[in-house]
């Protein structure tokens, strides 16, 4: 039973791995696509969230013309692809995840069924429009990090479309910008 969840939590790992590689965006520098690629990765920023959020002030012209394209075009068919592989790998480690030899607590039934239920196809997709939904939004946090005219008109445009899915995350990006 140990083997079976060690092998689980190695699947898990790897497929997570594969999901997180980025290709140098085209025209940066290594040091300007390194910090671009470290802030599209990051899903929650955590303890160095001032060093980021200062590394992606020192280049604020290539990083506000990347995260604009970020933002138009998403991730490329190769970091999907990525994506799509690693939720494949996590679907089978979890589809042969043994449930019911562990006692599981704080989830009812209902929701354990439901668990169980999930297509490949459905839990593929869905990993896939999240990771869509995170890289576009990331990019509009990085635009609010950066601040800038650019980076403002771009966001304000976002905020003023109610339509748009990202309008949210844009209006807090703009009350969140520095003064300058």
């Amino acid at each position: 039973m140990a083997g079976k969840l060690i092998r689980w939590l190695a699947a898990a790992a790897l497929a997570l791995g594969a999901a997180s590689s980025h290709a140098q965006p085209a025209g940066m520098t290594p040091e300007v696509a390194a910090v671009f690629n470290r802030w599209m990765l990051a899903s929650c920023i955590g303890g160095d969230e001032r060093a980021l959020a200062e590394a992606l002030r020192r280049y604020p012209q290539p990083l506000t013309k990347a995260f604009t394209l970020a933002i138009r075009s998403g991730p490329t068919a190769a970091e999907l692809a990525d994506v799509r592989a690693g939720a494949e790998t996590r679907y089978e480690a979890r589809a042969k995840f043994p449930l019911n030899e562990f006692r599981i607590s704080g989830v009812s039934e209902e929701d354990l069924r439901r668990f169980n239920s999930v297509s490949r196809d459905d839990y593929v997709n869905d990993q896939v429009r999240r990771f869509q939904a995170g890289y576009r939004s990331n990019a509009v946090a990085g635009l609010g990090v950066i601040g800038g005219p650019q980076a403002r008109a771009t966001l304000s445009r976002i905020a003023a479309d109610r339509r748009d899915p990202l309008a949210p995350a844009a209006r807090e990006a703009l009350k969140t910008q520095r003064p300058g």
